[in-house]
């Protein structure tokens, strides 16, 4: 039963690698020593805006 699990894991690696595309944007900030990278990608067939998902983002930040 682990092996099969296993065999599912590397079929969805395998399958998510063939799937990976440029992101849509890259976001770089440096804290003290240390640089943080972050890819951004959007669905493409979405019809909200850039605005939208920023400010989407926003208040999901000031509920937490």
């Amino acid at each position: 039963m682990i092996e099969k699990n296993e065999a599912q894991t590397n079929e969805i690696k395998s399958e998510e690698q063939t799937a990976a595309r440029k992101p849509d944007g890259v976001l770089t900030k440096k804290f003290g020593a240390k640089t943080f990278i972050a890819e951004i990608f959007f669905n493409h067939s979405s019809r909200d805006t850039f605005q939208d998902k920023l400010l989407k983002a926003i208040r999901s930040e000031k509920t937490e």
